[in-house]
């Protein structure tokens, strides 16, 4: 038993070590060396190995979400190098005056750019980032106050651990029991009856829509109290990781502003090389969605990898066919779309120096309805494998409903969630 633990306490070491020299290494070079560098170009296959090897170590921890989420960053940090040191390089000129005091300042602000691709108040802001919520803007805080924002964010953060444990623990027992029984077949089946189709969507935007963003955006916000709580950012560069629900109305607002975009800039600039400078393709529409097939493609890439650390083999996941039927989605709605408006003649009206198409109601709940079905039935390859293990609904480090009990829990988080959502206005 004690050998185990040294085992697994190396190997956590040593991921972290391997880590941190990711983020180091482009940091690093943007600040110290020129755009057209050698090193550049060198730096890349060596932060290939290092991802590889962080990701091997990664997967012989065996399934848990934190290893997901390092294994996430490790590769962003990838293809976040090869934009800012390669395709549309940076150095230390290009810093802010403001950040460009110190080599440990440089340092930092420089390795943000690729562990944070989001790029908060930089040149380099991704669009479509989300704004603070309205509870500080309504009080007339220009900036979260740092207090204020610990205390919120813990508060939710909280909630939304006691919420996953419950999800977490009814999905295992499901599991368990549909596994004890067999009750799922080995391999997704798709001629189902009219009501078993609407309770595999329901099942699948539950998992999808509801508790994968609260996964992911609990990690973000822990990640978020720990750097403002250390002092080591503020929390004006800390906004929320997703957009509001309203947003979702369609596949392109769900994808380009309901959904974390923490992989946008990295992978567009990636593909935008690919279909500009080596495939010479000019601004149409066949460029732009080659563009966006090889940004899901790389999506979907990524998934198999935390699919693989989950202990689902690459050739079981289905996260490739989910990613790579979004772009037909997408090309469906945009087709539909065209149709709409050259049928009706519908207009462009300009508001505020903005061109906006104004939508009445009936078409966002069509839009949202539509967006909520192609999900629903394509995320079915990606939830699917998922489903068929008990050991990948671990959602959280430590269960507190195995030691108190569900009812306990789940009655703490629906009262505190409440309570949390009324006192520091939650938007949804």
């Amino acid at each position: 038993m004690g050998g185990t633990e040294a085992t697994i306490s190396s190997q956590i070491l040593e991921i972290s070590t391997l880590y941190a020299a990711h983020c180091l290494i482009p940091g690093i070079l943007l600040i110290t060396t020129s755009k057209r560098s050698a090193w550049r170009y060198l730096s890349i296959p060596c932060l290939v190995v290092i991802a590889h090897r962080s990701i091997r170590v990664a997967t012989s921890l065996g399934p848990g979400f934190i290893w997901c989420e390092l294994a996430r960053l490790i590769v962003t940090v990838v293809f976040q190098s090869l934009n800012l040191l390669l395709i549309n390089p940076k150095d230390s000129t290009d810093l802010p005056s403001k950040e460009n005091h110190g080599v440990v300042a440089r340092l930092y602000y420089a390795t943000r750019l690729f562990t944070q691709p989001r790029g908060i108040n930089t040149p380099w802001q991704i669009k479509n980032a989300p704004v603070q919520p309205a509870y500080y803007t309504k009080r007339g805080m220009k900036e979260p106050p740092r207090g204020r924002f610990l205390l919120r964010n813990t508060a939710i953060a909280t909630i939304q651990y006691l919420a996953l444990d419950v999800f977490a623990t009814l999905a295992l027992q499901q599991a368990q029991d549909q596994k004890k029984h067999e009750l799922l077949p080995p391999t997704v089946q798709w001629d189902l009856s009219v009501e078993q189709w609407i309770e595999r969507i329901i099942s699948n935007l539950v998992a999808g829509f509801v508790v994968s963003r609260m996964l992911i955006d609990l990690h973000h916000r822990v990640f978020s109290i720990l750097l403002v709580g250390f002092g080591l950012d503020s929390p004006s560069n800390c906004p929320p990781l997703f957009g509001r629900a309203a947003d979702a109305g369609s596949l392109r607002g769900f994808w380009g502003k309901f959904w974390h975009q923490l992989v946008r800039e990295p992978f567009v600039s990636v593909s935008t090389f690919i279909t500009r400078d080596i495939l010479g393709l000019s601004k149409s529409p066949l460029e732009r969605y080659t563009n966006i097939f090889l940004v899901f493609l790389f999506s979907g890439g990524l998934h198999v990898i935390l699919d693989v650390i989950q202990g689902i083999p690459g050739q079981e996941s289905g996260a490739m066919l989910l990613f790579l039927t979004a772009p037909l989605g997408l090309i469906i709605e945009d087709g539909i779309k065209a149709l709409w408006r050259s049928c009706t003649g519908a207009s462009l009206t300009v508001k505020n120096g903005e061109r906006e198409i104004p939508v009445p109601m009936w078409q966002n709940i069509i839009g949202f309805c539509w967006a909520m079905a192609w999900l629903g039935i394509t995320s079915t390859w990606y939830f699917y494998p998922q489903m068929l293990r008990p050991e990948n609904q671990a959602l959280v480090p430590f269960s507190l409903a195995s030691q108190v009990g569900l009812p306990v829990v789940a009655g703490t988080a629906l009262a505190g969630g409440a309570l949390v959502a009324f006192v520091f206005e939650v938007e949804v």
